[in-house]
């Protein structure tokens, strides 16, 4: 069971990130989630990433920092996609992975059941 997902889904709720969606994609045993997020601009997305950084892991990997329109932090086997708002809709990543979507409270408590 994946422990630090559901903290960092929690903190991005408690934080008011926008539109927070999680994707499994485990293939072959090996776990993998996708968190996405959206904000409203570069600045934002900056700050955000900063603040997941500072929380969980001062060492994740940040792609896309620089621009901030869509940065992709790596925490282990969990990658935060932040979005603006502008690039979340070109990009649609929630169509691509929709079939891999899932609700991480049900999610999780089957896991724990298990």
């Amino acid at each position: 069971m994946n422990e630090k997902l559901l903290k960092i889904f929690e903190f991005m709720k408690e934080n008011k990130y926008k539109s927070i969606a999680t994707f499994d994609l485990t293939e072959n045993g090996d776990e993998k989630f996708f968190v996405v997020a959206s904000l409203p601009n570069a600045e934002e997305n900056k700050k955000a990433a900063d603040l997941l950084c500072d929380k969980f892991d001062s060492d994740a990997e940040k792609d896309g920092y620089h621009k901030g329109e869509w940065i992709i932090l790596t925490f282990g086997n969990i990658y935060v996609h932040l979005f603006t708002l502008a690039s979340r809709a070109r990009f649609n990543l929630d169509r691509l992975y929709k079939s891999k979507e899932i609700d991480l409270v049900k999610f999780m408590k089957k896991k724990k059941s298990k």
